[in-house]
């Protein structure tokens, strides 16, 4: 019976070492493709449209082009994100006033209530996505943003008059349905605004801006009135709809809505092109990239017979558009990042942040150090702005999540010891250092880059509904983790929280390893082969060899 059991535990463990041996090979090869692919590009261009696409580029070296309009209008459009950062921000400076009843506040109220205050705001962000992807494929991206300054205009409004809280239950609502347009819509007008080379660094601006709202909030809220805060942050949407009504809607949208014309000015604007006849090239070589996903309906996109109406589909059309391989693998690959940005805790730590550094006991004012880090994480955010194009999405993902698994794990181990008694006094600075470490690990490639990978990975004609999807389920999860944040934490310990957290940063570094593929510097055409493999690179290939015949 020994004998047998000894060649049994040899045989398992022999196949355990080899697959291990297996993994860890992988893991060492993924590792040094990631390192190469943070140097030169090299030669990722697919051969469907390299003498097309090397054709554009030398035109377009030939003529001077502009991309500060761009920058300027994904700037204006991102100051809806503002607002969505000033109601995250409210409830860190305001909830702490709420709750002990301070002189400046209409109410008193307890902590479920205040709980619920912050539960409510993801109730919200669930309607908007739905509404914000019907509005945005119906009517444009830039009435739609406009749109939802209207859910933050109203809901500061209500706030500012709330005598009960119910009148801010409502109010938090309405401003989650503000967020949950503007979270839908933004990645949208941002990829379709952008050219190749700034598209990442443009998409970031999306959580740059919701960090600039929440840093804004905290630092101007614990010296002001309950009243003049409201009131400031009542601007904010108002600001918005004054730099953002100049812009022109996205050339893609008009395109989609058979307004070419429109969709030509539109471009030439963004690109600073003069010449009206090379607009209308680069307009066509806009839509050899973007409508890719049209390839079941023959049609050609430019040139003599080109689509000239809308192309109208039911959500079951979208819903089987997003059952293709391609798009499957992207809503697993960003629902999977989303996933980590909500289990990672930072939204839970940033809505209770003075409640944290107070049950810690630290040496400086809760609010201070509420600045501080909100602070960091914005630098932090512009660093990833300014190296996304340089470094890559990929390489800035992997040491996003494993920095963040490592300081919430220092993070949790420092709550064990509190909460078991033992004397923290000597590094009491700790939880703010550790979590400012955690903020800059975070925000470079978590906090930033899911956004800007939506507007990537998805063909135009689903990215309203699979933007819809996303925010919804970030929303679920959300409003998940923000209710049991306080009640695990209260019944097993914060500090099993925060092991919790650092597992989940971890699980995500190796998804990211294996699964998330490199945008940079590749369009639209090319991240879709890179996601549909070997069948998807055919198909697009004899899509556009029929159409080219067509034209």
């Amino acid at each position: 019976m020994g004998v047998s059991f000894n060649l049994i535990f040899k045989y398992f463990a022999g196949k355990y070492v080899r697959w291990f041996r297996k993994v860890a090979k992988r893991c060492a090869n993924t590792l040094i493709d990631v390192l190469k692919e943070a140097g030169p590009r090299g030669e990722i261009v697919t051969q469907v449209s390299s003498s097309q696409d090397k054709h554009h580029d030398e035109q377009t070296a030939k003529c001077e082009r502009t991309q500060w309009r761009q920058w300027l209008a994904c700037i204006s459009a991102t100051l809806s994100m503002v607002a969505v950062g000033t109601v995250y921000g409210w409830t860190t400076t305001s909830l702490s006033r709420l709750t002990s009843g301070a002189s400046d506040v209409p109410i008193k109220i307890t902590d479920d209530q205040g709980s619920w205050i912050v539960s409510l705001t993801v109730i919200g962000s669930m309607i908007g996505p739905f509404l914000g992807a019907s509005l945005a494929d119906r009517y444009g991206r830039k009435k739609c943003l406009l749109f939802a300054s209207g859910f933050f205009i109203v809901g500061w409004t209500i706030v500012f008059f709330a005598q009960t809280v119910v009148a801010l239950y409502v109010s938090r609502m309405i401003l989650g349905i503000g967020v949950g347009i503007s979270y839908t819509t933004n990645p949208m007008y941002v990829s379709e605004v952008a050219d190749v080379e700034i598209r990442g660094a443009l998409g970031t601006l999306i959580a740059v801006n919701v960090f600039t709202g929440s840093l804004l909030t905290c630092s101007i809220g614990p010296w002001v009135s309950y009243h003049v805060l409201t009131g400031i942050l009542l601007m904010v949407p108002i600001l918005f709809v004054i730099c953002f009504s100049w812009f022109p809607e996205t050339p893609a949208f008009l395109v989609t809505r058979g307004r070419r014309a429109e969709a030509t000015r539109s471009l030439a604007f963004f690109k600073g092109i003069r010449d009206r006849d090379e607009a209308r090239r680069e307009l066509e070589y806009t839509l050899r990239n973007v409508f890719i996903e049209d390839v079941c309906d023959n049609t050609p996109v430019t040139g003599p017979g080109a689509r000239t109406e809308p192309v109208k589909r039911s959500w079951m059309g979208k819903l089987k558009l997003m059952l293709l391989p391609s798009n499957a693998r992207a809503l697993g690959i960003i629902l999977s990042l989303i996933a980590t940005q909500q289990l990672s805790g930072n939204f839970s730590t940033i809505q209770y942040l003075e409640v944290l550094f107070k049950k810690a006991a630290i040496g400086i004012d809760s609010n201070v150090a509420t600045i501080l880090v909100l602070a960091v994480g914005l630098i932090s955010c512009g660093l990833s702005t300014a190296t996304v194009e340089g470094a890559g999405r990929r390489p800035l993902l992997i040491a996003s999540t494993l920095g963040s698994s490592i300081t919430l794990a220092i993070l949790a181990i420092y709550l064990m010891l509190d909460e078991r008694g033992i004397d923290v006094s000597a590094v009491n600075l700790l939880p703010v250092i550790d979590v400012i470490i955690f903020q800059v690990a975070y925000q470079i490639g978590l906090g930033t880059l899911p956004n800007a990978l939506i507007g990537e990975l998805f063909p135009t004609e689903v990215k309203a509904f699979a933007g819809a999807i996303i925010i919804v389920f970030d929303g679920v999860l959300g409003f998940i983790v923000s209710k049991l944040y306080q009640v695990i934490g209260d019944w097993l310990g914060a500090d099993t929280v925060y092991y919790f957290f650092a597992g989940s940063c971890l699980l995500a570094f190796v998804m990211v390893i294996f699964t998330v593929p490199e945008t940079k510097g590749r369009t639209f055409r090319e991240i879709q082969e890179l996601l549909g493999g070997r069948e998807k690179k055919k198909e697009v290939t004899e899509c556009l060899q029929d159409r080219n015949s067509m034209v």
